[in-house]
């Protein structure tokens, strides 16, 4: 190994801590605890039903409204006609 290449796997394992540090740092700013509680995993399992209803919600309304349109403005091509 040359010593650059070493240098780069001595600079990475110094670092390691550093970011295991930088997440304990950010524990309490919207992310989880260490132990995160029942309240914890029921708010982030909710949030992300939220998120796909709305994602769903909205890919039908769009569905819908293409629909419509094609409906009003190409009565053929809704149909399947020539």
């Amino acid at each position: 190994m040359s010593t650059t290449s070493q240098a780069i796997v001595v600079a990475s394992a110094n670092t390691a801590p550093a970011a295991t540090q930088a997440v304990v740092a950010t524990e309490g700013k919207g992310g989880f605890s260490a132990q995160p509680t029942v309240g914890e995993l029921v708010e982030f399992q909710l949030t992300g039903l939220l998120v796909v209803f709305v994602v769903l919600g909205a890919i039908t309304a769009i569905s819908s409204l293409m629909s419509m349109l094609l409906k009003t403005f190409a009565p053929n091509q809704y149909n399947g006609k020539k």
